[in-house]
């Protein structure tokens, strides 16, 4: 096993959780044997990931080191060393996803990012609560405007009160949201927009939960999945299972890793969720690529192995 650490930065600050991000690190886990290659990409994300960059840096050298056991590896090293050992183990070819443009800023930049879009697709994401409602209805109803079928996946991160996110509810048409994932902080708030105004809801921050276990709830739609805060493949395949069976949409989603980490769920989506959509579209917010280059043609500067810092 080899380390390196990475910084990335940003075209634009990430802002989110009371956190404001101007360029992303992480690490690489690089695995070699009988002649192949597998690449794990450690990126926990500031105000989601219950561990931190530090925390990884420390277990992964630990564990090389022979002073550690996988098991004791954070969520997002132990995300980066199974993706490792899966490439490692089944190279096989990456097929791509179609995109869910996401779409954040203002909603004027929201506005904005859609109309430069050069392809108009069926379904985009929207980042919310980050503007008044009103303003957010409008931006709704705007793009509604420029294509009346549009599916929309919005995500609140937990920003709105009841009362908010219910005015929300209320303005706009249920039939052009595909869901909304995590109004309201409390959980109970959240299910309760959808007993009275039958608002499709999916749950994301809630999944984050270290002790997270799937349950049924009324209302919910689909499971937004972040691999890289979930750590385990195989806690994140029985997660899948569970789900599936029980009628819910799974959903695997980036935590704004690099082309590697988005790599490994294009293809862990391919695999666990075949008939969903991902929500992938985090790259175009770094500034360059890591090892070789992305496999979705988004033109950025190259950073290669022997520029890497090793650890």
């Amino acid at each position: 096993m080899k380390l390196y650490a990475y910084t990335l930065p940003l075209a634009t600050p990430l802002r989110f959780a009371g956190h404001a991000l101007t360029e992303r690190q992480g690490l690489l886990i690089k695995l070699e044997q009988d002649g192949r290659t597998g690449w794990g990409d450690c990126a926990p994300l500031p105000g989601f990931s219950q561990d931190t960059l530090e925390q990884c840096a420390d277990a992964l050298k630990a564990m090389r080191d022979g002073q550690a056991q996988e098991q004791d590896l954070p969520p997002a090293a132990r995300f980066a060393l199974d993706c490792a050992r899966w490439q490692l183990q089944n190279p096989t070819p990456l097929r791509l996803p179609s995109p869910v443009p996401l779409l954040v800023g203002t909603p004027d930049e929201q506005l904005a990012q859609y109309e430069q879009l050069t392809e108009r697709p069926g379904e985009v994401k929207l980042k919310l609560a980050r503007a008044s409602v009103e303003e957010e209805i409008a931006l709704v109803y705007g793009l509604l405007e420029r294509n009346p079928k549009l599916k929309l996946r919005i995500d609140a991160n937990r920003g709105w009160s009841y009362e908010q996110a219910s005015h929300f509810a209320t303005c706009v048409p249920r039939s052009a949201l595909r869901y909304v994932e995590e109004p309201c902080r409390e959980l109970n708030d959240t299910l309760r927009l959808h007993a009275q105004h039958r608002l499709p809801l999916a749950l994301d921050e809630t999944t984050q939960h270290p002790d997270y276990q799937y349950e049924s709830l009324a209302g919910v739609r689909a499971l937004v999945l972040k691999p890289t805060l979930i750590g385990s493949l195989t806690r994140l395949q029985h997660l899948v299972e569970q789900a599936t069976l029980d009628g819910v949409e799974v959903v695997l989603s980036s935590s704004f890793e690099s082309n590697i980490g988005v790599s490994h769920l294009a293809r862990l989506a391919t695999e666990l969720t075949p008939t969903s959509v991902p929500g992938l579209d985090t790259l175009t917010a770094l500034g360059a690529d890591l090892i070789e280059p992305n496999p979705w043609g988004q033109d950025k500067p190259l950073i290669t192995e022997s520029e890497l810092k090793p650890l």
